[in-house]
């Protein structure tokens, strides 16, 4: 039976627009409690729909934890297949939420599946250059988008990195840090000793420095003397300007 014009557009009216259902599965994606395969659905209805709006309805997903946490595991894993799937079409949604959600783990690893490592080290430095522009409300997206790097490199994300440096929060400085520690000594050793230098007031970051320094045999070549004199208990300087730990 053909409907008429003005029945057409009633009965689109009563379904909805997609902006409205999205925003109906937005809320049903992101319930942390009664029946999981009303959520399971409304992700599968989003991916399924595979719009940038749908998209990032869908990436809500991983703001929220469910119980039992094996769940929570597998309904996570799942948005992420499905993200890598789509491929070149999740990116630009994937790189707005981690613009501003703190939730970085599934979709950062989402982005290094879908991206070779040239295109990685260009987004990454473009995200953490943002979030060096526009600090979050919290520090931790940040520390755990430098971590989640591992050993990705190019000049432009080496610079952006090293300007966490200089963060306020000591486990943003401390990804930094974990992250040149990586590099070879002599490119990254006149930084995170300066790092070190300037964080008198912070205790744990000058100690976990060091435990690197010994774990990784890099002298303090250049700024023995800075060094030397504020070396805390249970460490010291060998003749060649390597740290060691008192004792060992």
């Amino acid at each position: 039976m053909l409907l008429k014009a003005g029945e057409m557009a009633w009965l689109s009216l009563f379904r909805g627009s997609p902006e409205r259902q999205i925003q109906r599965l937005r809320k049903k994606v992101k319930e942390p409690h009664g029946d999981p395969a009303v959520r399971q659905n409304a992700a599968q209805k989003l991916f399924e729909m595979g719009t940038p709006e749908a998209l990032s309805a869908l990436l809500e997903r991983f703001t929220i934890s469910v119980s039992p946490s094996v769940l929570d595991e597998q309904e996570k894993e799942q948005v992420y297949t499905w993200l890598v799937e789509l491929g070149e079409r999740a990116v630009a949604p994937l790189v707005e939420f981690l613009k501003r959600e703190r939730a970085v783990h599934w979709p950062a690893k989402a982005l290094q599946a879908i991206l070779d490592p040239d295109r990685q080290a260009r987004e990454f430095a473009a995200l953490l250059r943002y979030l060096w522009d526009h600090p979050p409300a919290t520090a931790i997206p940040k520390a755990q988008l430098i971590r989640a790097l591992g050993n990705l490199w190019s000049e432009n994300l080496d610079r952006t990195v090293r300007l966490f440096l200089d963060d306020d929060d000591d486990d943003v400085r401390l990804a930094a840090v974990h992250y040149l520690m990586q590099r070879p000594e002599d490119d990254g050793r006149d930084d995170v000793i300066r790092c070190y230098l300037d964080s008198a007031d912070r205790p744990r970051i000058r100690h976990q420095i060091l435990e690197y320094f010994v774990e990784r045999g890099w002298s303090v070549r250049g700024h023995r003397p800075a060094v030397e004199e504020t070396l805390p208990a249970g460490f010291s300087l060998t003749r060649d300007g390597k740290v060691r730990r008192v004792g060992t």
